[in-house]
């Protein structure tokens, strides 16, 4: 793998920090960033479509739409496209050439990878002897480092048989959110982790195959009125212990004990944070461990999605507040919990509840207005009511307050769709992704992506999007919007007759789908205008029945 290349306002590390715009991170599928590598390592000349899938695809037999498909979405990544093909240059049954000047490295290519005589191997023995006296002479730090990655394993309950292993996954979860904030660190989603077998070794072996860097693990143990925390930092792929030490408290001190082992993990993997900037990324939710406890039994009910678990977590999140009212974290939880209700018709007294959801998100951040969660609570509920600007401002500083959370990144994602921003939605999208591959929700980031897509005309791009949700997606609910999204993206490439296959397939599961069932679903949604009428169009020409 090659090092770092530099071109216009871009930086690519294929090994590391991927593809870099001015400093910020710029969303590519792995196969699309291989794409660009092979590309710029052979810039000057042609690499033709054998060479990209000999590379990319090990030689597997792909369509040619496929291939197209990803050097679209290189293009688009570096705004370029096919006709001013700035970057990338199309040579009609030859391949393709990256056109831009570089600075970097210059690795063999593929052309002459391919049969090396004697010639080529003296000249490779002389690279090497290179290569070693670099390696044995002291050398300059890089410009640009890879950003090391970290998965937070489900911290292991022990002690007595039977007991409740919450405390553990509220620790896992709020160990993972306090270094997320690290916009230094590339830290994979709790939910994704959590989709891993529970078993420890397991869990490290999952962190390998996403290719992280680093693992931390962990074991909490609660009796005598005494918590110990061990934890433990572990270099990947090979499992060396990097750090790790033990913590043993009164109930209260957990959260001196969660600041500490974040502040170690940092000092490690960031040692140019200083010490004062490290505690600027940590609040303290409560010194209540008391309130701690019903937030989490709360949050775990906020995840779940029936009537009755949110008003579980409702009940939960004002005991919470109750006992603690500095309690930031329980405000937001409180708001989560009435927005829910909203949202799926479950409050009797619709706008009464969406007001209580606004003013306890707005409490929450009065309390913290650091606090990620508050800002993506309130970003979320202002959604509902249809003003665009709080609500994106709002999921805006929560994704910048903590950059690595999948989950807020993909409501940032929904609502500039939702008002008709795509091309800012779809970084924010595939983001959610790659932070968090594995998520249960994933099936829902699939379909975000696809409907982004839809209304960006990448109707092709849109299919492929729709494919990898059905694979994914378990209910029947969210496989009949498979279907649609199938047959909306057809209908709109005049597939017709595998547009009619797709809406077939969605009443199959529900035969009452309809345009008026459609219709009466939006009704006072305040999803843009425009949206609604493309969607009922694409889904009307696909042959859905009127009533």
């Amino acid at each position: 793998m090659s090092g770092m290349y530099v071109f216009d306002e871009f930086e690519f590390d294929p090994g590391g920090t991927g593809l870099r715009r001015q400093g910020e991170d710029v969303a590519l599928e792995p196969q699309a960033l291989q794409l660009l590598e092979v590309l710029i390592r052979n810039r000057g000349r042609v690499v033709s479509k054998d060479d990209l899938i000999a590379e990319i695809w090990q030689g597997r037999a792909i369509t040619d739409a496929a291939l197209n498909t990803r050097i679209r979405s290189v293009r688009r990544a570096l705004g370029d496209d096919a006709a001013q093909q700035r970057y990338i240059k199309t040579f009609p049954k030859r391949g393709y050439s990256f056109a831009a000047e570089t600075q970097g490295d210059a690795p063999p290519t593929l052309q002459n990878r391919r049969g090396v005589g004697l010639a080529g191997a003296l000249a490779s023995l002389a690279v090497l002897t290179v290569a070693l006296l670099f390696w044995l002479w002291p050398a300059p730090k890089a410009a640009v480092e890879a950003r090391p990655s970290l998965a937070v394993l489900r911290f292991e309950t022990l002690g007595e048989e039977g007991a409740e292993p919450f405390f553990a996954e509220g620790l896992t979860e709020e160990l993972t959110t306090h270094l997320a904030r690290f916009r230094e660190l590339f830290v994979i989603s709790a939910a994704t982790m959590r989709a891993y077998p529970g078993d420890p070794s397991a869990q490290l072996q999952a962190a390998r195959d996403l290719g992280l860097s680093h693992a931390l693990r962990g074991s909490v143990r609660r009796d005598a009125g005494r918590i110990r925390i061990t934890a433990e930092l572990i270099g990947l792929p090979e499992g060396r212990t990097l750090w790790a030490e033990q913590f043993e408290r009164e109930p209260a001190g957990v959260f001196s004990i969660q600041d500490g082992i974040t502040r170690a993990i940092a000092g490690r993997l960031l040692p140019e944070i200083e010490t004062s900037q490290a505690s600027g990324q940590l609040s303290r939710p409560t010194e209540d461990l008391s309130a701690w406890d019903l937030y989490l039994r709360g949050r775990l009910q906020q995840g779940i999605l029936t009537a009755e678990a949110q008003r579980e977590a409702l009940r939960l999140a004002r005991l919470a507040a109750e006992m603690d009212s500095g309690f930031a974290a329980a405000r937001s939880l409180k708001a989560r919990a009435l927005g829910t209700q909203f949202f799926h018709g479950w409050a009797e007294e619709g706008q009464a509840v969406l007001d209580q959801a606004i003013a306890a998100a707005q409490a929450a951040i009065r309390l913290d207005n650091n606090d990620p969660q508050a800002h993506a609570a309130l970003g979320y509920i202002y959604r509902f009511t249809g003003k665009g600007e709080p609500a994106i401002a709002n999921l805006e500083r929560a994704a910048e307050l903590n950059p690595n959370d999948a989950r807020i990144r993909l409501e940032l994602a929904h609502t500039l769709d939702w008002f008709r921003l795509q091309e800012r939605a779809l970084p924010q999208a595939e983001m959610a992704i790659r932070l968090s591959p594995r998520d249960p929700m994933l099936h829902a980031m699939y379909f975000y992506k696809d409907h982004i897509l839809f209304h960006l005309g990448r109707y092709d791009d849109a299919l492929e999007a729709a494919r990898q949700m059905r694979a994914v997606a378990k209910s029947p609910v969210w496989q009949v919007y498979a279907h649609l999204l199938r047959a909306a993206n057809l209908s709109r490439l005049d597939r017709s007759d595998e547009a009619q296959a797709a809406i077939e397939a969605a009443l199959a599961i529900n035969p009452k789908l309809s345009v008026a069932a459609m219709l009466k679903q939006f009704e006072g949604s305040k999803n843009h205008p425009e949206n609604r009428r493309i969607w009922l169009e694409s889904l009307q020409a696909a042959g859905l029945p009127e009533e």
